[in-house]
């Protein structure tokens, strides 16, 4: 029994060695994968067919390599271009930038000379003159755009101009202060805020009429939305003296500031005292009004 098996096993392993060997119908052929039974002269026309075939292969590879470089090339070629522009436009704008940043230094110079006499009242404008010099400086350092940039020196240049005129209006030394007053008065009435309040406060300074013009810059306050100020202007106007005509205005506005500032139970006070003094008065006549609304 176990002899047979191991015919069996012999006969299996011979089975399969025979379909690994060469086939004598497969030699000679050339186009094989693995040819056999070669001459020696066809054995080295299948080398030479390896050899140009890995070649072929080789030259492929080169040839793909190359088309991605030189797209590549173009690529890079075009984005070189495209710096090359920016960075001139940049220096461009950098050249306009620094006479720009010249022009601002120019200012700074003449507000430090208006500083003894006129420090309160240009202390905001040096403050906005700082915030845009380093806005302007900011741009060596940031790329902004033609228009942008553009626009920016267009702003600039017309605050230029303004803050020009204003330093000339805002010289009032040479002349006598019932001018002045005078002069405020009327750019009140014109709703000329800005240069009327330098009026008034010039004339505090020079103690000429105080209390008429503490109160005019509470008015200035009120009308422009600064209640907190405006009380503030109220309260000193009152405290100089309060048998003006403009007490009953001046009472009437201090309420309604107090109420938009949430301070309804002193908005109160106001209206109920103004009723009190002034009674007859037309301001009296809105307390009234204005006191029925915060019961």
């Amino acid at each position: 029994m176990s002899k047979t098996v191991f015919l069996l096993s012999v006969s299996i392993l011979s089975a399969f060695a025979s379909m690994q060997e060469p086939s004598a119908f497969g030699a000679g052929d050339l186009d094989a994968p693995n040819p056999y039974g070669l001459s020696s002269t066809e054995k080295h026309i299948v080398k030479n067919q390896k050899d140009i075939k890995r070649l072929q292969n080789i030259l492929m590879k080169q040839q793909s390599v190359s088309e991605e470089n030189r797209e590549r090339l173009d690529g890079i070629q075009s984005i070189l271009e495209t710096l090359n522009k920016q960075v001139r436009s940049i220096e461009n704008r950098l050249n306009r930038v620094s006479d720009v940043n010249k022009s601002i230094s120019s200012l700074n110079k003449r507000v430090d000379a208006l500083e003894q006499t006129q420090s309160e009242n240009f202390e905001k404008i040096r403050t906005v003159l700082k915030e845009l010099s380093s806005m302007l400086d900011s741009i060596n350092e940031k790329y902004v755009d033609k228009e942008q940039f553009a626009a920016l020196e267009k702003s600039f240049l017309a605050f230029k101009s303004s803050y020009e005129k204003f330093v000339k209006k805002g010289d009032l030394s040479g002349k006598p202060n019932s001018q002045v007053y005078k002069e405020a008065k009327k750019k009140f009435a014109k709703k000329q805020y800005s240069e009327a309040a330098i009026n008034f406060e010039h004339l505090i300074k020079n103690h000429y009429k105080p209390a008429a013009s503490n109160y005019y810059l509470g008015e200035i306050a009120y009308r422009q939305g600064r209640y907190k100020d405006a009380v503030a202007y109220y309260k000193q106007s009152a405290s100089l003296y309060d048998k003006s005509s403009y007490m009953p205005t001046l009472l009437l506005h201090t309420a309604i500031s107090l109420g938009r500032l949430g301070k309804k139970r002193e908005a109160k006070t106001f209206y109920e005292t103004l009723i009190d003094l002034y009674p007859n008065s037309k301001s009296a006549s809105v307390a009234r009004k204005n006191l029925k609304k915060l019961k």
